[in-house]
């Protein structure tokens, strides 16, 4: 059984659709069994402000792999560098059905949709206050910072071209 490339994109947003909510994913795919395979990659937001990597395994519901419908689970971890006070970090698990259609000898393409949790959490750096700025014994303390976590249930899309060898 050959190994396989992916390159796509998928969603990376838990709450817009703008091009700045995808990123592009590379991803290596060894089928294990005809019927399984699992897959790992990295992935960049379109913006260049996400990076991160994935993970997951896939079930080829006709034991051909990288061929005809197929269901997957995914996880991933993502930081979103959004400015130098504020940082993002995510880890999400997502369930996906999709379908992957042979293009040539080689080359197939997969689409994919499902569902995905995710975990955020957002640490700022609040600024410090014009006394401290005056008075220089608290420049010798840590910032102070806010943690906030949210957990969203969200749609998930992935599209690939695959390129088996």
């Amino acid at each position: 059984m050959s190994s396989a490339a992916a390159l796509g994109v998928h969603s990376l947003s838990v709450d817009s659709v703008s091009p700045a909510s995808m990123a592009f994913i590379v991803d290596i795919e060894q089928p294990l069994t005809p019927f399984i395979s699992v897959f790992a990659g990295g992935h960049v937001g379109v913006n260049l402000k996400a990076t991160g990597l994935q993970a997951g395994g896939r079930v080829y519901l006709t034991g051909r792999p990288f061929q005809g419908p197929f269901l997957s689970v995914q996880g991933d971890g993502t930081f979103f560098d959004a400015d130098e006070d504020v940082s993002k970090l995510r880890a999400s698990v997502s369930g996906l059905v999709g379908y992957s259609q042979q293009l040539g000898k080689q080359w197939h393409i997969a689409l994919a949709g499902g569902a995905g949790f995710s975990h955020l959490r957002q640490e700022t750096e609040l600024p410090r206050s014009a006394t401290c700025t005056l008075f220089s014994w608290c420049l010798l303390s840590q910032p102070e910072r806010t943690v906030e976590t949210t957990q969203t249930l969200h749609p998930v899309v992935r599209l690939t071209a695959v390129h088996r060898f």
